[in-house]
């Protein structure tokens, strides 16, 4: 049987990025790290690509409460014609808003104590496990 194959979801921000990674299914998204944005952001992110063996990149896009672009979105726009330069594989974009919020909550909800839950990378890499999630039931 063939699989779509995996998914890689990832959280832009200024300081770091959350990955996450679908099962080739698409059944099932798993936190998998942060890596810091600066240099070697791109170099990093190929390799991940690759070692996952990757076949399309979904990008959490920050809309605007009115719906519209940020200026947090025109970053992430960037940040995506960026690494389109450096693979061939299909990248889209989900509404990201708010999955800081929901990745608090759901640390909430399995009872995370508080000095854990203050680790921005925690909330990183679970915001974009919560994206990815989302993306993938809606594309079913």
């Amino acid at each position: 049987m063939q699989y779509p194959g995996k998914v890689l979801g990832i959280d832009y921000g200024s300081k770091r990025i959350g990955i996450a990674a679908s099962d080739p299914t698409r059944m099932i998204a798993q936190a998998v790290n942060t890596i810091e944005n600066n240099e070697r952001t791109f170099d990093k992110l190929v390799h991940i690509i690759a070692q996952e063996d990757i076949t399309l990149i979904v990008v959490g896009m920050p809309y605007g409460q009115d719906g519209g672009k940020s200026s947090k979105a025109i970053e992430v726009e960037a940040f995506i014609g960026k690494l389109k330069l450096l693979t061939s594989i299909t990248i889209d974009t989900w509404d990201e808003s708010y999955s800081s919020v929901k990745a608090h909550q759901a640390f909430l909800d399995t009872g995370m104590k508080k000095k854990k839950r203050r680790q921005k990378h925690r909330v990183d890499v679970m915001a974009a496990r919560l994206m990815l999630q989302e993306y993938l039931d809606n594309h079913r």
